[in-house]
C-alpha cells in the first residue's frame, strides 16, 4: 500500500524509490498511442493459466535457459558455486529458486558469452529506470507517444509505480498502464491522477470461473473498473477495457455478452473496448523457467470467431480498439 508520506514528498525524494524490473522496451507500438517505452514490473498476485509473461510473475529474480542457443562452453557449469547445473547443463531449479538470495546470485548469467543464461529482474530506482526512458522523448513528442507500465503487474509494486508515475508527469511525458485490475483499491485512487491512458483487464463476469483460471474472484477487479471510470471522468484520462479471448474460459458469445453489458451498465467514461485472442508466443518461457506450459493443447481463436465476438461490444455501441 502506498504510505501517505509519499503523497507530499518531492520527485528527488521519490526517485530513489526502488522496484524490481524485468524489462524495459523501447520502441514499443502496441502498448498505448505512439512509439512508447514499455516498463515491466515484477511481481503480479493472479496466476492467469494463459500469462504470456511468466517471467514476471515472482516478486524475485530469476533464471531463464535457452537452450537452443547453447554451444556447451560449459562455462556456467563451472562459475556456479551451489552445485545447481549438472552435466547436461540442466538446473536443479530448487536451488535455482533461492539463488537470489545468496552472496553470489546467478553467477551462472555472468559467463555466458551465448546468452542462453539470463537473470529477469533487476533492482532499480526511479531515477535510473527515468534516466533510460528519457532517451526517447523526441520520438514520443514527434509520434504522440510516451511510456506504458506493465507487467507482471505494476500496482503489485504501488509505491515504485507512483513515484514514477510522478516522475514522468511532472517532465511532461505521456503514461499510461497496463493492469489486471486486482490490485489495492486505495492505491489506484492514488495513482491514476497521473495516469494519460488506462488498460484494465476484464477476464470474466463469473467470479468462481474467473478464480479458477487467474487464482483470485473478480469482485476486486469489477470494484476498480467501476473506480477507474469515475475517476476518467474527473481526470480525463483514457480507460480502456481489454478482455483476452481464451478457449474454453471466456470465448463464448455469453462471456462476452455479460462483460459488455456490465461496462455498458456500469461506466459512463469508458473509452472503449478491445478483445486479445489467446496466442502462444509465451510458451518458450515457461520452458526456460524450468516450467511447464499449462495450455499446450489450446487453439487460438480464429479470425470469424474473433469478429463475432466484436459485433457483441458493437451491439452496445461500445466503441472497438486494436492497439
Amino acid at each position: 500500500m502506498i504510505r501517505d508520506e509519499l503523497l507530499t514528498q518531492d520527485i528527488g525524494q521519490l526517485s530513489e524509490i526502488s522496484g524490481i524490473v524485468a524489462n524495459i522496451e523501447r520502441y514499443a507500438i502496441n502498448d498505448g498511442a505512439g512509439v512508447r517505452t514499455t516498463v515491466f514490473t515484477k511481481g503480479c498476485y493472479l496466476r492467469c493459466r494463459w500469462c504470456s509473461n511468466p517471467e514476471t510473475q515472482l516478486f524475485a529474480p530469476e533464471m531463464s535457459f535457452f537452450p537452443d542457443k547453447c554451444f556447451g562452453c560449459k562455462n556456467c557449469l563451472r562459475a556456479c558455486p551451489y552445485g545447481a547445473i549438472g552435466d547436461d547443463l540442466n538446473a536443479d531449479r530448487s536451488i535455482c529458486r533461492d539463488c537470489h538470495t545468496r552472496e553470489h546470485p546467478f553467477a551462472c548469467t555472468t559467463t555466458c558469452y551465448a546468452k542462453c543464461r539470463k537473470m529477469t529482474g533487476e533492482t532499480m530506482t526511479v531515477k535510473q529506470v527515468y534516466d533510460i526512458v528519457k532517451r526517447d522523448v523526441p520520438f514520443y513528442e514527434a509520434s504522440g507517444g510516451g511510456v506504458t507500465l506493465s507487467g507482471g503487474e505494476p500496482m503489485a509494486q504501488p509505491e515504485f509505480t507512483y513515484a514514477l508515475l510522478r516522475m514522468l508527469t511532472e517532465r511532461w511525458i505521456d503514461t499510461a498502464i497496463e493492469t489486471c485490475g486486482y490490485a489495492d483499491k486505495e492505491d489506484y485512487e492514488k495513482v491514476l491522477p497521473y495516469l494519460n491512458t488506462v488498460f484494465m483487464d476484464l477476464k470474466h463476469m463469473d467470479s468462481e470461473k474467473h478464480r479458477l483460471w487467474t487464482g483470485q474472484g473478480n469482485d476486486l477487479v469489477l470494484e476498480n473498473i467501476k473506480l477507474a471510470d469515475r475517476m476518467a471522468g474527473t481526470y480525463g484520462n483514457k480507460l480502456f477495457i481489454r478482455i483476452p479471448v481464451i478457449p474454453g474460459f471466456n470465448d463464448t458469445a455469453e462471456a462476452i455478452d455479460a462483460a459488455a453489458r456490465f461496462v455498458a451498465r456500469e461506466c459512463t467514461h469508458v473509452t472503449g473496448m478491445e478483445l486479445l485472442p489467446y496466442h502462444k508466443l509465451g510458451r518458450g518461457k515457461y520452458y526456460s523457467l524450468g516450467r511447464t506450459y499449462p495450455l499446450e493443447d489450446l487453439t487460438p481463436p480464429s479470425k470469424e470467431q474473433m469478429d463475432e465476438l466484436n459485433r457483441i461490444l458493437a451491439g452496445y455501441e461500445i466503441p472497438i480498439y486494436k492497439f
